[in-house]
């Protein structure tokens, strides 16, 4: 088996990011810890801009050409789920699938998000809109909806732990190898290099924006 580089530091930072913030997310959102959950909520959108343009301009297996989102291939995976030979070295049909309906629920998710804090709150960007539920109810199901796939995803995870061990995927979201047949190492180009780190400014710059501008039209 060799070891092989298949995430890059960028995604795992997006991935920890990403799992940060929705756990901040859904540990506020009451009236103490409203402007948290607001904030934490933008710095989501900040990481979803990242990792949908880091899926047209990314390395490969980051990618959304090399999700396996083949219906044939996703069946033919399920069937052969127990097989050692079902192996993909980056995102599996199912999780390419999970993967996929996270970044287009927590995009909703955030969406209606604002439009619920607006109507709440009477702030932000909708802070003209009438209080009504309708908002909190639909950013609730679709919230409930993530917990599902969130649910899914850690299911695959431990599954994949279980079945296929061997290629140490639950260790490869920390250090970004994977253990394969085939001798793969991935490498960022200038171009990666130069998107990601000025999407660290621009998480950090906005951040310290969101916290320290009272006037800020995000939150205020």
């Amino acid at each position: 088996m060799n070891k092989n580089y298949i995430w890059t530091l960028p995604t795992r930072v997006f991935h920890s990011s990403f799992v940060l913030l929705i756990v901040i997310c859904y540990l506020t959102g009451d009236d103490d810890t409203i402007l948290i959950h607001a904030i934490s909520g933008y710095l989501l959108l900040v990481t979803l801009f990242f990792r949908f343009g880091w899926g047209f301009f990314g390395p490969k297996y980051s990618k959304f050409k090399d999700f396996a989102l083949d219906t044939k291939k996703a069946k033919e995976f399920a069937k052969n789920i127990f097989s050692p030979k079902e192996f993909y070295n980056g995102h599996n049909p199912l999780a390419s699938y999970v993967m996929i309906s996270m970044l287009i629920v927590v995009t909703i998710i955030i969406f209606t998000g604002s439009l619920t804090y607006g109507s709440q709150e009477a702030k932000g960007f909708f802070g003209f809109l009438e209080k009504i539920k309708t908002y909190k109810h639909i950013h609730e199901f679709f919230a409930n909806f993530l917990y599902l796939l969130i649910f899914l995803h850690l299911s695959g995870i431990a599954m994949d732990r279980l079945l296929h061990k061997e290629n140490q995927t639950l260790k490869s979201i920390i250090n970004g190898f994977k253990y394969g047949k085939e001798k793969i190492e991935v490498r960022l180009n200038i171009f990666q290099k130069l998107y990601a780190f000025l999407f660290l400014i621009i998480f950090f710059s906005f951040l310290i924006y969101l916290i320290v501008d009272k006037t800020n039209p995000f939150i205020y």
